[in-house]
């Protein structure tokens, strides 16, 4: 079977997209249906929207948008199938060649390379869109991440700012094009430092010529809140179920495995700049005061998204990435095995080194197929020496004695052929996947040169 072209692919997944939410929109609930409203609206032009929107409001209730949803995605899906039919024949290297939901679904880093080479690359709309986005990028790892421009339709500050944007001359956004390209080499060719400090200056500016003035720490705020905002400069408090409630009610204990948990899901980024400092401070978890956990909890719950602990396993049964963005379980049902590959081998090389190093080491502590799925077993394992040496040791190396390549490198290797067994291993009848787990944890251990008292323990690893 010819694998299918970009535009092909895109068409299917437009078109099955659109049978999924209509058969769900009347189990959506009132969020569920302001966010796909959003995340649809997002990819039209401001006279789209209004055409295309009417008189719609966030503040209906849940029965009223339940009658609009489903027109909305419908139309909303023929103009998506329109713009991407307006791109057959483009080889989708140049910007112009892209769709407004490809634009919204790559990381900034590579847009904002395209746009360098490119400065008129995109329509006068668009450029206001990405502006918007690059506004909410505070990071190094959020300039690279391919979720952000979706994940930004959830709060406040990027409506904010993308409508001040389009409510100013082309002037402005043309000025605002030129404070980025300014700054092209560095965000392409710097360190991270380097990127975020670059990026500081580009919200500054941008928020000065706006006139709109949001601290860093803001800018994620309130999230899934009803816009518009009774004050546009209001800073609102974070989604309408409080976190903090939660957290209040746990135990010392119970704080400490949340933490435990949140840090594992983390990039190695993520790490360096929520969990070093506490290294820095603290000896251990136990010594972190119990009310700054139950402060610090929900923003890093906020942080990760909806990031599982089983993701390393799920990524191979129902196309949950764990670094790239997620495919629709609909999806990747309809997907082909060289295309499924394909999407988790482009997964491997966006992970970074902590997080390859922790979906080897699941799947290796993985004694049974069943283990693989089961979140309380991957909790306990957080707390297993073992596991947390075999990730200590992935990630600053070396495998067995050679030394000769870097670890990052021996570590992806591996990591590739351990997809291609596990992406196998799913395709099989039930009765025959536990042998073949066996066999992949097998290859592991080979290649980490493990004692067989770690591959075959008397005791397990976690809650056996």
């Amino acid at each position: 079977m010819e694998p299918l072209t970009r535009i092909e692919s895109q068409r299917r997944f437009i078109q099955q997209r659109a049978k999924e939410l209509l058969d769900r929109v009347d189990r959506m609930d009132d969020e569920e249906l302001r966010w796909t409203v959003r995340m649809f609206a997002d990819c039209l032009s401001p006279e789209q929207r209004m055409a295309h929107l009417g008189a719609y409001s966030e503040y209906w209730t849940v029965d009223q948008l339940r009658r609009f949803v489903p027109t909305f995605i419908q139309e909303y899906t023929d103009l998506a199938l329109e713009d991407l039919k307006a791109k057959e024949g483009a080889q989708g290297t140049r910007l112009a060649d892209l769709t407004d939901e490809e634009l919204q679904s790559i990381s900034l880093a590579e847009k904002w390379y395209l746009l360098a080479r490119d400065p008129v690359g995109l329509r006068p709309d668009q450029l206001r869109r990405e502006l918007a986005r690059l506004f909410m990028c505070k990071s190094y790892d959020l300039f690279h991440d391919t979720g952000l421009s979706e994940a930004a339709v959830e709060f406040p500050a990027y409506h904010r700012v993308r409508e001040a944007l389009e409510a100013r001359p082309d002037a402005v956004a043309e000025f605002l094009l030129r404070v980025v390209l300014e700054r092209a080499e560095r965000l392409s060719d710097g360190p991270p430092d380097d990127v975020e400090a670059a990026l500081a200056e580009i919200r500054e500016v941008t928020g000065r010529t706006l006139g709109i003035l949001i601290p860093v720490d803001q800018l994620f705020a309130g999230q899934m809140v009803k816009l518009p905002l009774e004050r546009p400069d209001e800073i609102p408090e974070a989604a309408p179920q409080e976190p903090g409630a939660t957290m209040a009610g746990m135990s010392v204990e119970e704080l400490g495995t949340a933490f435990l948990v949140l840090t594992d899901l983390m990039s190695l980024r993520e790490w360096e700049e929520y969990v070093l400092p506490l290294q820095r401070q603290y000896r251990s978890i136990a010594e972190i005061p119990p009310d700054d956990l139950r402060v610090l909890l929900p923003r890093l719950s906020a942080r990760m998204g909806d990031r599982r602990i089983t993701d390393f396993a799920e990524r191979y049964r129902s196309g949950r990435m764990v670094a790239e963005r997620k495919v629709d379980p609909a999806i990747w049902e309809m997907l082909p095995t060289p295309e499924r590959l394909a999407i988790l081998e482009r997964d491997n090389r966006t992970m970074d080194i902590a997080q390859a190093a922790r979906h080897l080491a699941k799947i290796f502590f993985s004694y049974h197929y069943d283990m693989l799925f089961d979140a309380g077993f991957h909790v306990d394992l957080l707390r297993s020496p073992r596991y947390q040496g075999l990730v200590n040791r992935l990630i600053s190396g070396p495998l067995n004695d050679s030394g000769r390549e870097p670890a990052g490198r021996r570590v992806e290797d591996l990591a590739q052929a351990v997809t291609r067994m596990m992406l196998d291993l799913e395709a099989l009848p039930s009765e025959a996947r536990p042998v073949r787990l066996q066999e992949v944890r097998a290859v592991i251990a080979t290649a980490l040169g493990l004692p067989d008292d770690l591959t075959y323990p008397a005791s397990k690893e976690g809650r056996a």
